[in-house]
């Protein structure tokens, strides 16, 4: 089996491939795991390419794939050509837009639609948006037990489960509410569909300054909010790429100062005097 795996730096692709890659291994298969980070930091597609098999692997690359995953919209463009007839196109319906999935509705026979961002922010955090996934993922890959994946979350997350044991539980919940939506899931009830466009306010002005953010460099780092002398920045209802919150400013406390433009690693914010 052939599954390649595509989203935005940060959201966790590597980590779905290393624990899927390890937990098929505990379950005695064959694997290879090939990642592709490219300039996903800044943007860019992160991909992951994982074969599992009875046999030896000759090579870790590949043309098609019998899964492919897709976690936001610039992975559709990436993912295009890897789509076989018969694939299976697992894809994240609380973060793709509709008029995305329309690019390759021709290309698309067999689906999974899982609103894992939604999913991940209502019930867990958002960052086991991608362990939701790796849930579903589990469900359609053949002979690996919920233990191997749960064994496998361990050993990968590991440090990060010593000095906060929650982390744990948080991931195998998320992992189990992915591979209990997949089980269940029947495509005659949800169409291939995505998210509606959404006109999201990234401009704030009066007539001494404008504050504009740029959502798809926003990282939700927080450093912006921290570092504001008076406090006119605080995280919004929106979400950004990686399913963080987004930041947004209460045009009337600020001050121009510019010290979230200068604090932010990413380009995210701009303020301009008028």
């Amino acid at each position: 089996m052939k599954i390649l795996l595509a989203g935005e730096g940060g959201q966790g692709v590597q980590t779905v491939a290393k624990v899927l890659t390890l937990a098929a291994q505990k379950s005695g298969k064959k694997t290879s795991y090939l990642p592709s980070f490219g300039v996903e930091q800044r943007g860019g597609v992160s991909l992951a390419y994982v074969q599992i098999a009875e046999e030896n692997i000759p090579y870790p690359r590949f043309q098609k794939a019998d899964i492919v995953v897709a976690f936001c919209d610039r992975a559709i463009g990436v993912i295009s050509n890897y789509l076989k007839k018969d694939g299976l196109f697992i894809y994240d319906s609380s973060a793709i837009k509709d008029q995305v999935l329309k690019q390759i509705k021709e290309k698309v026979k067999n689906y999974l639609a899982i609103e894992a961002q939604k999913i991940a922010r209502e019930k867990f955090s958002t960052k086991v948006l991608n362990m939701v996934i790796l849930g579903v993922l589990a469900a359609k890959v053949n002979d690996i037990s919920q233990a191997d994946i749960e064994d496998a979350i361990i050993v990968t997350l590991g440090d990060k489960i010593e000095k906060n044991p929650n982390i744990k539980d948080l991931n195998f919940g998320a992992v189990k509410e992915g591979f209990e939506i997949a089980t269940n899931f029947d495509k005659e009830k949800v169409s291939f569909s995505g998210k509606e466009n959404e006109e999201i306010q990234n401009e704030f002005s009066d007539d001494k300054k404008t504050w504009t953010r740029f959502p798809e460099y926003c990282k939700g780092c927080a450093l912006c909010i921290t570092r504001c002398p008076v406090k006119a920045i605080r995280f919004a209802d929106e979400v950004g790429f990686l399913g963080n919150p987004l930041p947004i400013v209460d045009i009337n406390k600020c001050i121009a100062c510019g010290i979230c433009e200068k604090t932010c690693p990413d380009g995210a914010v701009k303020i301009e005097r008028k």
